[in-house]
């Protein structure tokens, strides 16, 4: 409204009014008047204004095209966050061990290789990433750290995010990683991984319904919502992210109904949800079939308080085996109880994959893992983080290797909000060893700085 007078003003200016500092001419007797030449204003003050008021519409309208044409034609936003860390840890940093001469488990004595302990138990970061793999005879595997049982600084991640409307109902969004590691014989470690590429088409204007296309999160359990480290309250993920947290390629539907109560979600996938360091991840499917996925959660509010919990599992022919190698199963349940202060986080799950020996595909016997969390907030800048889990679990490879996991652990986080954009965290876990399984130094002490943009 404010320019249209501003250019209305302008407009009506005698163009002879131009020298203020002139003395105005002496008053002089009307004209009769005279019809106006072709092609200049007529002297109708009525006239006058509506050619006027002709000339602002058509000036708005030239401006509003400009305008629109300098415009993207749909909005990006930019964002990401920067990971920073340092650690140090027990012994060699790793989490396994050799059980040489079968002494330790004789009644595995068929197979060639048997191991125990938690090849991730030592994670150091949001990532996953462990401190060191350890020296395991027969495979060839990256080990992004490889710290050796040294205190080490690390850059965990640099994250890019990308989040472009497409139309008034659709929404991509992309995520790429890039993680600077150390590089051997003159090869660069550095890496990247492409993390999420997703369209979400919303189905109506409730915005409670969405399709979404693409390599997108998981639909099992919860913690997958706060798998980035400036999501994450603490630092590390728990002992079941490995089978839950991974981001997969497919097709994926989420419903919120009554009155967002009731949370739906269901996916068709590749692989499964399990996170590309461990053993049952495939990006692209080696087998026709896929996977499906599914989660149905109950959502209540009393006040101040949410509680949210459900079932949910994912079944299909096994990441890396042939058609007819069998299929995979992973179910369990979660809850999570949010207040304003504190929250309170809970899961449990089980599973099985057979595994095939042409293939040399891997098989799992998850007899149950579970975890318990503790968050709570005491100040605006001071919070405390408090986790117990176990995990108890076989994963075979034919007759070759065996690794047999009786594990628990104990973590204790800090938190120090300094912005809503810049947090410090540490946290110790304490890895033990339950049942026959001799126990393994590899307590872990990490930090990390993270800042988002």
């Amino acid at each position: 409204m404010s320019r249209s007078i501003l250019i209305l003003c302008f407009l009506s200016i005698p163009h002879a009014a131009v020298a203020e500092s002139q003395d105005p001419p002496p008053p002089a007797e009307e004209p009769p008047p005279e019809a106006a030449p072709a092609g200049e204003a007529p002297a109708d003050p009525e006239a006058r204004t509506a050619e006027l008021t002709d000339k602002l519409q058509q000036l708005e309208t030239k401006l509003a095209m400009a305008e629109d044409g300098r415009r993207p034609k749909f909005p990006i936003r930019l964002s990401g966050y920067g990971d920073i860390g340092a650690f140090a840890t027990q012994g060699d940093g790793s989490g396994l061990r050799r059980d040489y001469g079968h002494m330790m488990f004789p009644q595995h004595n068929d197979i060639g290789w048997v191991f125990y302990g938690d090849l991730l138990a030592t994670a150091v970061n949001s990532r996953g990433d462990v401190a060191d793999l350890g020296e395991v005879p027969g495979v060839d595997r990256f080990d992004a750290i490889n710290s050796g049982g040294h205190p080490t600084f690390l850059v965990n991640e640099l994250n890019l995010t990308v989040n472009a409307g497409v139309g008034s109902r659709a929404l991509f969004t992309s995520s790429v990683n890039f993680t600077p590691r150390n590089g051997t014989d003159f090869r660069l470690g550095d890496s990247f991984d492409v993390d999420l590429v997703q369209l979400e088409y919303v189905l109506d204007d409730s915005g409670k319904h969405s399709i979404f296309v693409g390599k997108f999160d998981s639909v099992i359990g919860h913690e997958y919502k706060t798998r980035k480290a400036p999501d994450r309250f603490g630092i590390t993920p728990t002992l079941l992210a490995r089978y839950t947290t991974g981001t997969a390629i497919g097709i994926k539907a989420r419903s919120k109904l009554a009155n967002d109560h009731i949370i739906l979600a269901a996916a068709v996938t590749n692989g499964s949800f399990g996170t590309e360091q461990f053993h049952f991840h495939t990006e692209l499917d080696t087998n026709a079939a896929k996977t499906l996925s599914g989660r149905a959660a109950l959502r209540l509010t009393a006040g101040a308080l949410e509680l949210e919990l459900g079932p949910s599992g994912q079944w299909g022919v096994q990441d890396g085996a042939p058609d007819g190698a069998g299929t995979m199963l992973v179910y369990g349940v979660d809850a999570e109880l949010r207040h304003t202060r504190f929250a309170v986080k809970a899961q449990w799950l089980r599973g099985q994959a057979p595994g095939d020996d042409l293939s040399m595909a891997y098989s799992l016997d998850l007899k149950q893992g579970g975890y318990l969390e503790t968050d709570v907030i005491l100040t605006p800048t001071i919070g405390l983080l408090g986790r117990a889990e176990f995990r108890d679990a076989e994963v075979q490879q034919g007759f070759e290797r065996l690794y047999i996991t009786k594990n628990w652990r104990a973590t204790a986080g800090l938190r120090l909000l300094l912005s809503p954009r810049a947090v410090i965290k540490a946290e110790y876990s304490h890895n033990g060893e339950y049942g026959a399984t001799p126990a393994i130094p590899n307590d872990v002490v990490t930090t990390s700085a993270v800042m988002a943009f």
